[in-house]
């Protein structure tokens, strides 16, 4: 039965440990599935860091760069500050976005429609800026270039309100355009004939002039003298009595040239001035009023200063000066009175003061006035009239300053009238006088045909207006008077133009910008011009080599893109200063760079940090169950090695008993 026991015993060790073989068989098989699992977690990690992708780069106006992967769409969007590139096919065509091909169809070869697909608008704010010069009615006024009597600047109405000069300007609203109007046969027709009528009337005024020439100098005579006989005498002239009969035949020679002035205020004071020179030099006697403006003041009442040949404001040197001192302390007044000294340097001309015995200084019973005396016999100034500021007279005045006459002083007077009469004639006498205008000249009869074909222009036919109108034809308030409705509507776009020049001329040329309207602050608005030259130039390369369109899948993918470019499928281009299309290869492109995706390392570190740890805790377990099994192993050994032992040694008995 003991032996019986045994055998089973040791069978049953057996079965145990031939279990734990087996177990620590399946853990090994484990063990090596953890090691090739191990050695895919280092392959993918490694794949990682070594993995590249292709970057673009995109700019700020500060020109900082920021990047992102490159696709199709990161390559072609708007970007004030980045290259404008674009990609095309084996075929030439530029691949465009499904966007970019339906505003390119839906435009019909506007550009202007095209680009206001992209919320851009092509305007300016000076028409609007017009009104702050409207008259009372709207309408904008104009500047001539010349000034009236008063040497105020001469504005005419344009008639045209602001809203109006930007339709005729645009073309809106029935008017042609400015440009339009500019290129069209109609305008050349008239400018051709507005410059030949120009040319032909200089050349006939210039003969006009010619004949008021002779006329001033040999035609008109008093006395029996002509102005050049006058201009002899003056030159040959050396006594003061003899030189006064001279002035006095000039005064009357002035006289008779102006019955042939025009009839404006300026002509007729023009003569007026020329007769008071003239009597001032011959008398030695020269009136002035307040409205010459040829008294100063500073100062005050008790202390201050009357300067008499300048104004309050002027920088130059007066004739003279009166200045008036009151003592502080005892309330005394003194006068010192200095006059222009162009004789010591007369480079550099200074006030000198005058001593108590070389003037006289008189204010009247009431001290409204003041006269004073300078100077000696014979060579005595005397000045009568000037308002005495001293006590706060500031009102009209009439000062009469008598001078010593000089034979050089009258001669250069003479002189001086001659030549202003010979310069102004021009401008004050009559042109179309009978006695300046000889019919008989061939430049008549080129103004005559130029003004006809001007004419024609103009109002569609010829001998319209009069002979006395011609001169009128390029006065654009006067043609609109004279203009039936038929004839203003077809000159319309001209006088449209004509208006729109003089409004330029006064107050410049209209600028337009191109305003994004799809974003609303100003500060993008300031590329609104760029945006719309980006936009310009996709039209122009759509329109020029055709295009294909993208599909948004494609367009938004990074491994298309990087597939296409590495096989050669599409081709780089890029827009230069000049804006034109340029190819480039896209491995020499600088805004096209390759990186590593720090984001995906970063994942793919964690991932292989956390596949990692559960190998090597798997691994642990599997060391401590095969250490375990181990353990059992050489326990159920031991005990089979024991049993085994015993089981031999009965046997071993048993076999002596019967031996």
């Amino acid at each position: 039965m003991g032996m019986a026991a045994g055998q089973a015993r040791l069978l049953s060790i057996t079965s145990r440990m031939s279990d734990n073989e087996l177990r620590a068989q399946i853990i090994n098989n484990n063990k090596m599935r953890l090691a090739t699992k191990s050695s895919q977690v280092s392959e993918a990690y490694t794949t990682a860091l070594n993995d590249a992708r292709m970057m673009f780069s995109n700019y700020d106006k500060d020109n900082n760069a920021t990047y992102q992967q490159l696709t199709f769409n990161a390559l072609t969007a708007y970007n004030p500050y980045n290259n404008q590139y674009a990609i095309s096919n084996a075929s030439g065509q530029v691949l465009v976005s499904e966007k970019d091909a339906i505003n390119f169809k839906d435009a019909g070869g506007d550009l202007n429609k095209f680009l206001g697909y992209y919320g851009l608008e092509n305007t300016t704010t000076y028409f609007d800026n017009l009104n702050k010069y409207a008259n009372a009615d709207g309408t904008i006024p104009y500047s001539t270039g010349e000034k009236d009597d008063a040497g105020n600047a001469i504005t005419i109405n344009s008639g045209y309100t602001a809203e109006d000069l930007q339709a005729a300007y645009e073309g809106l609203n029935g008017h042609v355009g400015y440009n339009t109007t500019v290129a069209s046969e109609q305008y050349f027709a008239y400018t051709t004939a507005i410059t030949n009528f120009d040319k032909a009337y200089t050349a006939w005024t210039g003969t006009i002039a010619d004949g008021m020439t002779t006329h001033l100098t040999s035609g008109i005579k008093y006395n029996g003298k002509t102005l050049n006989d006058i201009s002899g005498s003056l030159d040959s002239t050396t006594d003061i009595g003899a030189m006064k009969n001279v002035l006095n035949d000039l005064q009357g020679f002035v006289n008779e040239a102006a019955k042939l002035k025009v009839g404006t205020s300026q002509a007729s004071n023009y003569f007026s001035i020329l007769n008071k020179q003239i009597e001032a030099a011959r008398d030695g006697k020269t009136e002035y009023t307040k409205a010459d403006n040829i008294v100063g003041f500073k100062g005050d009442t008790k202390n201050g200063t009357i300067s008499f040949g300048v104004s309050a404001d002027s920088t130059d040197l007066p004739d003279f000066t009166i200045e008036k001192q009151t003592d502080a302390g005892t309330g005394s007044v003194s006068y010192i009175v200095k006059v222009l000294d162009e004789e010591t340097d007369p480079d550099n001309p200074t006030m000198k003061q005058l001593a108590a015995n070389e003037y006289t200084l008189n204010l009247n019973g009431a001290g409204n006035t003041i006269e004073l005396t300078y100077g000696t016999a014979p060579d005595q100034t005397t000045v009568t009239g000037i308002p005495n500021m001293f006590n706060g007279n500031n009102g009209d005045y009439k000062i009469i300053e008598t001078s010593p006459v000089t034979v050089e002083d009258m001669k250069a007077t003479g002189k001086q009238v001659i030549d202003s009469l010979e310069n102004s004639i021009y401008t004050v006498w009559n042109p179309s006088n009978p006695a300046f205008a000889d019919k008989s000249k061939p430049e008549y009869n080129s103004f005559v045909t130029a003004a006809k074909a001007l004419e024609n222009v103009i109002f569609g036919t010829s001998g319209v207006i009069q002979e006395k109108d011609y001169p009128n034809l390029v006065d654009v308030s006067w043609l609109i008077k004279n203009m039936n409705d038929t004839q203003k509507d077809k000159f319309q776009p001209i006088l449209d133009v004509i208006i729109l020049d003089n409004i330029m001329n006064t107050y410049g040329e209209p600028k337009y910008a191109w305003i994004d309207k799809s974003e609303v602050t100003d500060s993008y608005n300031e590329n609104g011009d760029a945006k719309a030259q980006w936009y310009t130039n996709l039209f122009n390369r759509m329109q020029s080599g055709g295009y294909q369109v993208l599909q948004d899948g494609l367009a938004s993918s990074t491994e298309w893109i990087e597939f296409a470019f590495e096989s050669g499928l599409i081709t780089l281009e890029m827009v230069d200063k000049e804006f034109n299309w340029n190819t480039l290869m896209y491995s020499s492109c600088s805004d096209i760079t390759e990186q590593t995706d720090n984001t995906a390392i970063t994942i793919a570190e964690a991932e292989y940090n956390a596949a990692m740890n559960k190998i090597e805790n798997k691994d642990k377990m599997y060391d401590l169950e095969l250490k375990n099994i181990d353990t059992e192993h050489n326990s159920l050994q031991t005990e089979y090695d024991s049993i085994k032992t015993a089981i031999d040694k009965n046997i071993e008995r048993t076999f002596k008993i019967y031996s």
